[in-house]
């Protein structure tokens, strides 16, 4: 079975060759979308990977609409082949990661599964871990139509006719992914608690029952020490439905509830 690496990028010269070295040798194809607001070398080291590689690369440039989901959605449209790997400039796929994909699409999938969680870990730029592993959305999934991301943030890939049908498995092993991004210095530097709880909030304007906004806002207000408004985030997020909630997380939220003030 083919695969495909998509991705997006804005101002990612520091960590985008890596992401790309990480799955050479593995991928069919490349498709890259580069922010129209980039104004460092993204490009061209985008460039310089598709002129020693033999896999087909595409970049092709796209404006910003407070949406990653609609920003994924233009790379995957553009994919040709049959399964589809989604990474982040800041994260790249760990040599375990590469074993499970390639036993995985050798022995193929039976036909109604339509993609794979995997096991995620951040870590800070010298490689010391912020924290257990953590289950990811879906990042290794079939090129079909039916099948595309939803959500300004924390984007989920669903299968648009009817998303609670969406039918994921976890991937064997793991961690398969490492992120650099979580790393407190890169968070500062790019500003993205404000952009998170930015399109988190818009995330409710669009849908003011999303348990996955509130879940996140939930465990945001808890890093940050606000516990009244973590516990408020978390009862939302729980009323709202648990079943759009990965098991973990619904985990996750009734503990923070537990350890709350009355």
């Amino acid at each position: 079975m083919t695969l495909a690496l998509c991705a997006i990028a804005l101002n990612e010269e520091q960590f985008l060759d890596g992401m790309l070295e990480s799955v050479k040798g593995m991928v069919d194809e490349v498709m890259l979308g580069i922010d129209s607001r980039t104004t460092d070398h993204t490009l061209d080291i985008a460039r310089a990977y598709a002129e020693r590689t033999l896999v087909n690369v595409r970049v092709f440039n796209f404006d910003w609409h407070d949406s990653f989901a609609e920003a994924c959605n233009l790379a995957i449209e553009r994919a040709r082949s049959e399964w589809i790997l989604r990474l982040d400039a800041d994260e790249r796929l760990l040599p375990e990661g590469r074993v499970r994909i390639s036993e995985l699409l050798a022995l193929g999938v039976p036909l109604h599964v339509d993609g794979f969680l995997m096991l995620l870990l951040e870590t800070d730029l010298d490689g010391r871990a912020l924290g257990p592993p953590q289950r990811s959305a879906a990042r290794l999934f079939r090129n079909v139509p039916d099948l595309r991301y939803m959500g300004r943030i924390h984007e989920e890939v669903r299968y648009v006719p009817d998303p609670p049908r969406t039918y994921n498995f976890m991937l064997d092993g793991g961690p398969h992914i490492l992120h650099l991004g979580a790393a407190p210095e890169v968070l500062e530097q790019r500003g993205k608690r404000a952009r998170d709880r930015r399109l988190l909030h818009l995330r409710l304007c669009d849908n003011p029952d999303d348990a996955v906004a509130y879940c996140y806002l939930a465990l945001m207000a808890k890093a940050e020490g606000r516990r009244i408004a973590a516990m408020t985030f978390a009862k939302r997020a729980l009323e709202c439905g648990p079943r759009t909630l990965h098991e973990d997380r619904v985990a996750q939220l009734k503990l923070l509830m537990r350890s709350a003030p009355a």
